[in-house]
């Protein structure tokens, strides 16, 4: 009469615990609105159509975030080296919303393999934004609207102005490593002598793997 029972029980006791599914993620992500706070650092890493990228950012206070990003367009052969910033703007809850900005140097290696019009150039670059996240049980999404300004000085000088939606959704792979996906879609309109101009305006699509790791 007990031996099925004790069979199941032996069964039971024998059979592996199931994998805990991770909890949400215990800091910030770089791509939304929630600031990393005092003595917080990141460094995200970017790869997939059409750009790679490298991000390092620096919690200064509860509201503000400084750091550095390096990124490079394959497609194009565009490179942009320059600082980034981050200010909390509102909170509502679980919901942040940040104003955020990078500028620096950009280059143009003017390749043609995809877009032919395309030619070499140098100057500068502002992208200031806005970006909200939301913090939710397994994860972070995360949704940003971002301008973009080109100054070129070449002999072929001129100038670019666009706009780029992106949507993104990290969780928790691994101790302090989250891993996400990124989509976005925008348009540049390109001017006088700036690369492109003879294609303007042009799509831009952003389809991206994330890794994110926080270093403290």
């Amino acid at each position: 009469m007990f031996a099925p029972l004790l069979v199941a029980a032996a069964l039971t006791a024998a059979a592996p615990e199931p994998r805990a599914i991770p909890e949400g993620p215990r800091f910030a992500s770089l791509q939304g609105g929630e600031t990393l706070g005092v003595g917080g650092s990141e460094v995200a890493l970017t790869a997939g159509f059409s750009t790679f990228s490298a991000t390092y950012a620096q919690g200064l206070t509860d509201s503000t975030d400084l750091g550095a990003q390096v990124e490079i367009d394959w497609l194009t052969g565009e490179l942009f080296a320059g600082g980034l910033y981050r200010q909390l703007t509102w909170r509502f809850g679980d919901t942040f919303i940040s104003f955020r900005a990078r500028a620096g140097l950009y280059f143009n290696a003017g390749a043609t393999w995809a877009i032919a019009t395309n030619h070499s150039a140098t100057g500068i670059q502002a992208v200031p934004g806005i970006a909200v996240s939301r913090r939710f049980a397994r994860g972070t999404l995360s949704a940003a609207v971002d301008s973009r300004i080109d100054l070129t000085f070449t002999d072929q000088g001129g100038h670019a102005v666009g706009v780029k939606g992106t949507v993104a959704f990290e969780t928790p792979l691994w101790g302090d490593l989250l891993a996400g996906a990124r989509a976005g879609v925008g348009g540049l309109w390109s001017y006088s002598g700036a690369p492109f101009a003879a294609d303007s305006p042009r799509t831009l699509v952003d389809v991206s793997a994330l890794l994110t790791y926080r270093l403290f």
